[in-house]
């Protein structure tokens, strides 16, 4: 194979991968860009076109991306961090042609001449506009949330010997808890805690031992659960957790992180203040559960259960 044709065949490639390349990014579901840094557009595929609600190409080279932005801080933010860092991530708030606000998640990268100096800005642009609203109105939510604990302070709704919710406490805040997690469309669980053997303890070795085993408990489930969770001290021995499922893992990430605390509080004490529990966990559906009575009495049921087989088991 000669030089020449070594070099035709070279280039056919390098034409067979620039259509390819150019196919992909004008199909693509997201934002590709790449602006001055003077903010010119130079390249932009259909979908940031429709994004920024130009009309057509020709529209967007006639604009300068710095007039899309809210903040305009935010595009000089672009810059500066640009010169130190060859890519980065950024959220941001846009305003397209038409008025519409909407955010954005920019993948953006610096791209230098052989002197140092930024020449362009290279981009993905992803709209993020459903999550930063969710997420508004969860902050919104645990705000409500946050005030009507403060509320509910003044009032006869905590446990003396704990500081945790009482059985009042607990479904006054849980039926706040769960018209939130309706509204925002998010799942909750509940998860009910028998301590075993209270009584016993009382009874061996006094009063204080069985305190210091319903206070080590209630610490430990403070350490383990968000400050928006719901959790009451509901009886002597029992204990309840309303919380909103989050997508790492949901009741099973948090029933890891507890059991690993009560096995971490065993190992350090004496056998009068370690603890054993009894447990039910349950997910709330609205078809199956009408009120939150329903909802906690399943899973005492389950905790029953539980108290039940280990008995049975027990030699």
């Amino acid at each position: 194979m000669t030089d020449e044709r070594s070099r035709r065949l070279a280039r056919e490639e390098r034409r067979v991968d620039e259509k390819r390349y150019r196919v992909l990014v004008e199909n693509l579901p997201v934002g590709v860009y790449r602006t001055t840094t003077d903010g010119r557009f130079v390249e932009a595929n259909p979908a940031l076109i429709r994004m920024l609600g130009v009309k057509g190409p020709a529209g967007l080279l006639r604009s300068n991306a710095k007039d899309f932005y809210i903040n305009r801080e935010d595009r000089s933010n672009h810059l500066k961090r640009l010169t130190s860092r060859p890519r980065y991530f950024t959220e941001f708030e846009l305003r397209n042609r038409a008025g519409r606000r909407f955010w954005v998640r920019d993948y953006c990268q610096a791209v230098k001449g052989r002197d140092g100096r930024l020449l362009f800005i290279d981009g993905v642009l992803l709209d993020v506009t459903q999550r930063k609203t969710t997420e508004r109105k969860l902050e919104q939510a645990l705000h409500e949330l946050r005030a009507r604990n403060e509320e509910l302070k003044s009032l006869s709704l905590r446990d003396d010997l704990t500081g945790l919710n009482n059985r009042r406490g607990f479904f006054a805040l849980g039926q706040q808890q769960l018209k939130i997690a309706k509204r925002l469309r998010k799942e909750s669980f509940l998860l009910y805690i028998d301590l075993d053997d209270l009584k016993k303890t009382n009874d061996t070795y006094g009063h204080k031992a069985g305190d210091r085993l319903l206070t080590s408990l209630a610490a430990i489930l403070r350490e383990t659960l968000r400050e928006s969770d719901i959790i009451a001290r509901i009886g002597g021995d029992e204990f309840a957790v309303l919380a909103l499922r989050s997508k790492r893992g949901g009741e099973k990430a948090v029933l890891g992180r507890f059991e690993k605390r009560i096995q971490a509080h065993n190992l350090r004490n004496p056998r009068k203040l370690r603890l054993t529990l009894s447990l039910g966990i349950v997910r709330y559906e609205t078809r199956k559960f009408k009120s939150l009575e329903d909802f906690l009495a399943h899973a005492d049921f389950l905790m029953y259960q539980q108290k039940r087989r280990k008995a049975t088991a027990a030699p």
